[in-house]
């Protein structure tokens, strides 16, 4: 893993909080447990949905260590994924029994787990975070990586205080082509870069349990499998719907909740996590908050579900002048727009040009998703998109669409020499979930530390709530609240009304 002198002095200065946090908070800061020798490190899991299930458990199974306990109210999911890690583990000769449990605060008191991984819904994210770092585990955490501001702070607080590593399962910044960007931005090759467009969907919807009214008695049918007073937990009543928590072991992403004020924070949570967490890092902006929300005067939806509510336009602004706009739609997810050049990045999708800086339109924005742009020189054009290649047939695969460009950057090119930059922003070796196991065993940093998943998830916070309050608003960096008489403090956290449920920091 190679540091730059900020990451340096950021993980410094996290060690120093976590020191001060040892000699004020006394014994805060658990030692990790003892292990046998030759005795793997255990895992526990909790939200058995289709991302734990699809992407995470196969992961963590790829590691030298041990899911212990699986857990998940809803019994169906549990029992599944229990059966699943043991018959893989009986197949590879492990003699260990991976139990399946209901209650994830049993989980969290285990003295035998030593890391925790939760993919539950968004509202209990912080919840189940901080209850475990002050158990003494690390926790890797699905993004966003809290439903509101007041819960980031929370976690970041818990992290120093407990001395527990946080990894953010913000998985963009283990990829290549989103990293490569990042330097690209961070070493001055594209010139001074002020401005970034992110493209993702809009907020979260009003509530409602029911996805189409004539369905709304099958959909609340009761489900026996489900505890439902604990997948509801902390936020506000609403009868059981299964477009919320759809039944039996999940075999895709259910975004109903997603969208849903109780429970999510629409795109801007979603793929917002992904996008803008991206263009914090080409910023330099891991650690600093915006001083500014700008308005959308886009127009008002007109879909009932939205509520009225505006789906993009809004720009986040920074003490230095930096903005980030969110638009909607092309191919291509972050776009840096420097003095002397452009690099957009995609999953699967890089760009560069280079010349004389242009102010961005969606008349540009347009030719940059086609790759038509010729306003600069194009140094390299790579888009290959796998879904809409198996799924739409009007996708067209870019004539230029070529890797080896991206792998030429890194290996130095006359145009961009990455090979030689002086920054180097952090590199997993092998993905997200493998740089969170070496973390844990070196107790560095991990590459989306409680920091970076914080002020990503205040991003997201910020823009989901100037779209539902349909309001621009000031705002204080140093202590993550809105200044100038602007904003209402009631729209940064919520009431844990229900059954005394609260974060424990």
């Amino acid at each position: 893993m190679t540091l730059n002198r900020r990451d340096f002095l950021v993980g410094s200065s996290l060690a120093a909080g976590a020191l001060a946090a040892s000699a004020s908070h006394g014994d805060c800061i658990r030692p990790l447990r003892t292990r046998a020798v030759g005795e793997k490190p255990t895992v526990g899991m909790i939200g058995m949905g289709q991302q734990m299930m699809g992407v995470l458990m196969s992961q963590f199974m790829g590691q030298d260590v041990i899911i212990k306990v699986v857990c998940d109210c809803d019994k169906a999911r549990r029992e599944a994924a229990a059966k699943r890690v043991n018959t893989v583990y009986a197949g590879r000769k492990i003699p260990s029994v991976c139990t399946a449990e209901a209650d994830w605060r049993k989980v969290v008191a285990d003295p035998g787990i030593d890391m925790v991984c939760v993919a539950t819904p968004d509202h209990w994210h912080a919840t189940i975070t901080c209850a475990a770092l002050k158990a003494g585990k690390d926790v890797y955490c699905e993004k966003p990586l809290t439903y509101n501001i007041e819960e980031a702070k929370m976690v970041l607080a818990a992290s120093a205080k407990y001395g527990r590593l946080v990894q953010c399962g913000a998985m963009q910044r283990s990829s290549p082509e989103f990293r490569s960007a990042c330097e690209i931005v961070a070493n001055g090759l594209i010139g001074e870069v002020k401005e970034c467009d992110c493209s993702f969907g809009g907020p979260s919807c009003p509530h409602r349990f029911f996805d189409n009214p004539e369905n709304a008695e099958k959909e609340g049918a009761p489900n026996p499998d489900v505890d439902w007073d604990m997948w509801l937990g902390p936020s506000a009543y609403t009868p059981y719907s299964d477009q919320l928590s759809p039944r039996g072991p999940c075999k895709t992403y259910p975004m109903f909740w997603r969208y849903d004020d109780y429970f999510g924070s629409g795109a801007c949570g979603d793929w917002g996590a992904h996008h803008l967490d991206i263009a914090q890092w080409g910023f330099g902006k891991d650690d600093e908050s915006p001083v500014k929300v700008i308005a959308s005067t886009a127009p008002h939806s007109a879909i009932a579900k939205h509520g009225g509510r505006r789906q993009s336009g809004l720009s986040i602004v920074y003490a230095d002048g930096k903005r980030i706009n969110h638009i909607a739609g092309g191919w291509f997810s972050t776009i840096f727009y420097g003095t002397e050049g452009i690099v957009a990045c995609a999953r699967n999708r890089f760009a560069l040009w280079l010349g004389k800086g242009v102010a961005p339109d969606n008349k540009l924005r347009a030719a940059l998703s086609e790759g038509t742009f010729d306003g600069m020189r194009k140094i390299g054009f790579w888009n290959v998109n796998p879904w809409a290649l198996k799924n739409d047939k009007n996708y067209k695969l870019s004539p230029a669409c070529d890797r080896s460009m991206l792998e030429a950057l890194n290996k130095g090119i006359k145009e961009v020499d990455l090979k030689n930059a002086k920054v180097k922003l952090y590199k997993t070796a092998n993905g997200h979930v493998d740089d969170f196991v070496k973390c844990f065993h070196s107790r560095q940093q991990p590459c989306s530390r409680a920091g970076v998943g914080c002020h990503s998830a205040i991003l997201c916070q910020m823009c989901n709530t100037s779209y539902m309050y349909d309001s621009g608003f000031d705002w204080d960096p140093a202590t993550n609240t809105f200044a100038n008489g602007t904003g209402d403090a009631h729209w940064l956290g919520r009431q844990y009304f229900r059954h005394g449920w609260k974060i424990e920091a």
